[in-house]
């Protein structure tokens, strides 16, 4: 990672692209902060799917949110086709950070950090994270040296 705070990582693990809907605009007409954090949410969703995981755990280790920071660059608009850049990383026994980069035709619009705790939700408490886990994530592009 680069620096501190929400520095970002030399390089990317997963990329999907989503599209700003009209839900997602505020009275501001541009991306509202809550939706913001959807766009977030769907992006790792679809890396951990993508890597056979079930984010609530599916009688496992699922994730939970303990930490969120965002850090705003720029405004996006309704229809904006927006890529997400994620990676993993801060991994420990029980918990990970993923690192987000969300840009538009090569602008910055965010960058965010999430903590997130592996936790079993059947039995209500926090478990140790999956041994394949890391290895899972960043399979995924081992061969793309762009992302």
């Amino acid at each position: 990672m680069s620096g501190g705070g929400l520095g970002l990582p030399l390089r990317f693990h997963f990329r999907t692209d989503l599209t700003v809907q009209a839900r997602d605009i505020n009275y501001g007409n541009h991306l509202g902060h809550d939706a913001a954090v959807s766009l977030l949410h769907e992006a790792r969703r679809r890396w951990l799917a993508a890597a056979g995981y079930d984010e609530a755990g599916g009688g496992g280790a699922g994730l939970i949110m303990l930490e969120l920071e965002v850090r705003y660059a720029a405004q996006a608009f309704w229809a904006d086709r927006l890529c997400v850049d994620m990676a993993v990383a801060g991994l420990g026994a029980a918990r990970c950070e993923f690192r987000y980069r969300i840009g538009r035709a090569g602008q910055e619009v965010l960058r965010a950090r999430t903590l997130m705790g592996f936790f079993d939700y059947a039995a209500r408490r926090p478990v140790r994270r999956p041994a394949d886990f890391l290895t899972r994530l960043t399979a995924l592009n081992e061969d793309t040296d762009d992302v």
